[in-house]
């Protein structure tokens, strides 16, 4: 078995046609054929479904495609690798940000990477956390930022900082002149929260059944963006990150006390993959802006306190 067999599989199974695959490849569909034949005839199984129009993976063939991407994926950071220890910096950075991108500082930091490393392409992309560490493992990401959790053996979580969530309501909602409101009184509220993918639900799920509270939960969204607009303009409330709301007119964000959830985003790594320099410099850049951020606010409560 070669490495072309691989290249030429992974190429005809995204393709899904000899002929489109044919010419992403640069060969003749005569040439590939004979080649995914080959591949078959060594493994002793038949990979795709020849019809009229399509090649459609057979059952064998689902089992063997991540394997054969991770192994592309890992030779292509072993090249780039190697092209790094000349000193390049070239190629294409895969990441995955969390869905409070918007109002992160990653922002900021994506464009002074792309200003300073104009050579590398990035690819930024809003995922939730289950996505990303799937993707992580299996060698599609080079890092990610998210809401850490515990329950994956494959990644390691770098932390950035500690996070509260809260409770956001709008500026007419029976409690938006509130400082604080604890936890057990969200039984009585009819909530909007993130579907059950969002680390963020899964967090507060946790805290709810550890003071034995069931949440009046009323609808679900897969984004933050379509549940603020839906709190700013109804009675209704929902549990984000604090620093996914930010500062945003007509709605509060108030303290969840007794107990306070609070969480963690941290940079996610594959525990076992190798870590491109373009990678590892994002990483630095994005520690040094929370770091930068964190020290900031220090000498700011310093300042007011005196």
């Amino acid at each position: 078995m070669e490495l072309r067999h691989l290249r030429y599989f992974v190429t005809l199974a995204e393709a899904r046609s000899f002929t489109r695959a044919a010419e992403r490849l640069g060969i003749s569909q005569p040439t590939l054929s004979h080649q995914v034949k080959q591949l078959e005839a060594l493994l002793g199984t038949v990979l795709f479904d020849r019809l009229a129009r399509s090649a459609d993976l057979t059952a064998a063939g689902r089992v063997f495609k991540p394997f054969c991407e991770r192994i592309l994926k890992e030779l292509d950071a072993g090249v780039l690798a190697v092209s790094e220890l000349e000193g390049l910096m070239r190629g294409t950075l895969q990441m995955a940000v969390f869905h409070s991108f918007s109002t992160s500082l990653l922002g900021p930091v994506l464009s002074q990477f792309a200003a300073q490393y104009p050579g590398v392409h990035v690819v930024a992309r809003l995922l939730p956390r289950v996505e990303m560490e799937r993707d992580l493992v299996e060698g599609k990401l080079d890092l990610a930022v998210a809401y850490a959790s515990d329950n994956n053996e494959h990644i390691v979580a770098e932390k950035l900082f500690e996070e509260e969530l809260v409770l956001v309501v709008g500026s007419t909602h029976p409690l938006a002149s509130r400082t604080k409101v604890p936890m057990h009184a969200l039984a009585d509220l009819p909530l909007v929260l993130l579907t059950q993918e969002f680390g963020a639900r899964q967090l507060i799920g946790r805290f709810f059944d550890t003071i034995g509270v069931t949440p009046h939960i009323v609808l679900e969204m897969n984004a933050i963006e379509p549940i603020l607009s839906t709190v700013q303009n109804a009675p209704l409330a929902s549990v984000l990150s604090a620093g996914a709301v930010g500062k945003i007119a007509g709605i509060r964000a108030i303290r969840l006390v007794d107990p306070t959830p609070r969480r963690f985003a941290a940079i996610l790594w594959r525990r076992e993959g190798h870590r491109t320099a373009a990678a590892t410099r994002m990483a630095e850049m994005i520690r040094a802006a929370y770091r930068d951020r964190g020290t900031a606010r220090k000498k700011a409560r310093g300042s007011a306190s005196r």
